[in-house]
């Protein structure tokens, strides 16, 4: 029944059963969002802290804790410049404010130990009510030596001459390949992009290949490996030994990396 007031609806008046049934659906609705709330928490990569517009930490993960060397509780109400590293306190609240005003996202580092080249990484992004702060701890000694080894690896590889990489879909066709390998199998490079890697084996060896494809991009097996012959010029093959590993994608497998390594004696044209 509903009670108005000068013609305009006022009041609302419910069975207790009905006000009862109401108000368990929306404590269940509660009780799931929290629940889903707590588990996304804490299986994100890094750590969470939330924080109200003035800019006061109102909920902090234990991964988050841990990276502060503070307890969760501790965090709570403390004003984030105070938990967070002390430098660049100004820059990092000008950002935080221009998100709260903006709905824009900003990203940041604050270094946490200088003598070990430790740093935090903050993705701020609008909350609820507020923001919410991902944080994470980067090593700038561990990146700079995965680059460098990353760039001595890419300079080997040239220096080898006989080693190409492609990168496979989910369905086995190619989506990535340098220009030595088109040139090494006579097909313009867009030609190549799209087509199943089988394609481009002799036709003797494409079961072996298919099999294998399968295997990795299934996730039934880490790596294959196999020796095969590239279709070269049309009639022309080229010996090769091949090996494909899995491309993760989460939890998933979004892909494959293919290695060819041509015969000793075979040059990319």
């Amino acid at each position: 029944m509903t009670i108005t007031y000068h013609g305009r609806p006022r009041y609302v008046l419910l069975a207790a059963e009905s006000w009862d049934a109401e108000q368990a659906v929306v404590e269940r609705d509660t009780t799931q969002r929290d629940l889903e709330y707590q588990f996304l928490v804490e299986h994100m990569d890094g750590g969470l802290l939330v924080i109200d517009p003035e800019l006061k930490i109102t909920d902090a993960s234990s991964a988050a804790a841990m990276i502060l060397g503070r307890a969760p509780a501790a965090l709570v109400g403390t004003p984030v410049a105070d938990a967070l590293p002390a430098t660049t306190h100004s820059t990092l609240l000008s950002s935080l404010r221009h998100v709260l005003r903006s709905g824009e996202q900003a990203q940041f580092e604050l270094t946490l130990d200088e003598e070990n080249g430790t740093r935090l990484r903050v993705r701020a992004v609008p909350w609820v009510e507020g923001l919410a702060l991902l944080v994470r701890v980067s090593y700038e000694g561990d990146e700079e030596a995965r680059l460098a080894e990353q760039t001595a690896l890419e300079k080997a590889r040239a220096a080898h001459g006989r080693i190409e990489v492609i990168r496979l879909t989910v369905r086995g066709t190619v989506t990535m390949v340098e220009p030595e390998f088109a040139r090494l199998v006579g097909l313009p490079r867009d030609r190549i992009l799209g087509l199943r890697f089988v394609d481009l084996l002799a036709v003797r060896d494409r079961a072996i290949a298919r099999d294998a494809i399968e295997r990795v991009l299934s996730g039934r097996s880490e790596a294959e490996a196999f020796d095969t012959r590239l279709l070269c010029g049309g009639a022309e093959e080229i010996g090769a030994r091949i090996s494909i590993a899995p491309l993760a994608s989460g939890y998933a497998v979004g892909g494959a990396v293919v290695i060819v390594t041509l015969d000793p004696g075979t040059e990319a044209a």
